[in-house]
């Protein structure tokens, strides 16, 4: 296995509306304590803590109403003990998720940092990353915040309309203010910031539709207006409000060190290879955040890259001399590098259709056809069934029958976790496709 290059193209990305939360430490630099002093910065032999124990943050229904993606940064401390302590949200989303985010990492267990041999209370940022791996469309919502009485609950969302998708090379970023009134209906729009005003009609139509449960006040419980704002992108490249776009004087952020990503054991099983790609912002200490999936490859591969672009360093993008936070897309390639160099069949890509709330099947084993001499593919579509048996197989594309007819006979044999929904196994569809190579 091993990472390739980091490019700064655009980017075309098909969305998909399967919701998972991935978690990764953020800052390398953090503050510490000790028993006798108060927090000072990391360095001069003081260490970071690192996750030993991690609970994945889930999606509120109303992310999933909104089709949420975006990010939760929680500042903690961690104390000697290895318990997170302190919790605080530092960048809210909103929509729930960032009391889902607090709610995860108050349950985490850490090797606590180190001064002199001696555990001590370490101050550190932990990035929960909200993505959306089977996204049906390229909407991404990033933050919805409301000035909200004292006392009062917080709008929630019940509805959501989407704006149509502009086109192929097109993004459209958002930013709209609005009154949820008494009744759960926004009303008195207005358009904070939109990057193409020709879309002015459809943003505005589109959020005349969205419903929520109203703002109820702490005392009487009666409903009341809350001022809010929702930020969002639409197009098939997201669009960091906070961070700078690569030319015009803004020059790309370098690698400086990397971690290798580690392949998931569902990937090794499956012997899955192939290229993850993600946008980023590389900020201005040269850490990689708000990271998005933009080409995924699944079986657990799309979180190995995050985990492991989190933990890289780069010089940062500058701007007349200045480090600047630089949206850019990075290029994660796995590849098995003990085939001995004998040519062997290789999983390309592995897809699921979930339900709403469902959750993917997972590979336990797998069986593959002797090596051929030709440079051989197959597409295999199947269901699996509610005993993680793939059934109802058939070939969508081959470059030779034989070939086709012996995947299918080997993928038949192929088992799985079954996929859930409300925690009972369910049929979930599948496309696999394979090919011969070294």
């Amino acid at each position: 296995m091993r990472v390739m290059k980091m490019t700064w193209p655009r980017m075309n990305t098909d969305g998909h509306r399967r919701f998972r939360g991935s978690v990764f430490i953020l800052t390398a630099a953090v503050a510490i304590c000790t028993a006798q002093e108060g927090p000072f910065r990391a360095g001069n032999g003081v260490s970071t803590p690192t996750v030993l124990q991690k609970t994945e943050p889930s999606y509120s229904e109303e992310a999933r109403v909104a089709a949420v993606d975006g990010n939760v940064r929680i500042s903690l401390v961690v104390d000697s003990q290895g318990n997170p302590s302190d919790l605080k949200v530092t960048r809210p989303i909103g929509f729930g998720l960032d009391e889902a985010a607090l709610r995860s990492i108050a349950s985490w267990k850490f090797k606590p940092g180190m001064k002199d041999g001696v555990a001590v209370p370490v101050q550190t940022s932990i990035e929960v990353n909200f993505r959306l791996l089977d996204k049906g469309d390229t909407l991404h919502m990033e933050r919805f915040v409301c000035k909200l009485p004292e006392g009062a609950s917080r709008p929630k969302v019940l509805k959501s309309e989407h704006p149509p998708s502009p086109g192929p090379d097109e993004t459209v970023s958002v930013t709209i203010s609005m009154d949820v009134n008494e009744r759960g209906v926004p009303e008195n729009l207005h358009l904070v910031k939109l990057t193409e005003a020709k879309w002015e009609n459809d943003v505005i139509a589109a959020m005349r539709e969205w419903r929520f449960q109203p703002s109820v006040a702490g005392g009487d419980g009666k409903p009341v207006v809350a001022p809010c704002t929702l930020s969002f992108a639409v197009g098939k490249m997201p669009v960091s409000a906070s961070a700078y776009q690569i030319g015009g004087g803004i020059s790309p952020p370098n690698v400086i060190t990397k971690v290798q990503p580690e392949f998931s054991m569902e990937a090794s099983r499956a012997r899955l290879e192939g290229k993850v790609v993600l946008m980023v912002v590389v900020d201005e200490g040269g850490k990689a955040r708000e990271m998005k999936v933009i080409r995924p490859l699944g079986l657990g591969l799309d979180e190995k890259a995050i985990e492991a672009v989190g933990e890289w360093v780069f010089q940062p993008g500058s701007k007349d001399g200045q480090a600047v936070a630089v949206q850019a897309t990075i290029e994660v390639n796995f590849r098995i590098l003990d085939k001995r160099d004998k040519a062997a069949w290789h999983t390309e890509n592995v897809a699921f259709r979930l339900p709403k709330g469902g959750v993917r099947p997972h590979l336990v084993s797998t069986k593959f056809p002797a090596a051929s001499d030709a440079a051989d593919s197959v597409t295999v579509s199947f269901e699996v069934d509610e005993s993680g048996k793939p059934v109802n197989l058939h070939a969508d594309k081959s470059s030779d029958e034989k070939w086709e007819r012996k995947m299918l006979a080997a993928v038949k044999d192929w088992r799985f976790d079954p996929g859930l929904k409300d925690g009972k196994a369910i049929v979930v569809p599948c496309t696999v496709s394979v090919a011969m190579g070294r």
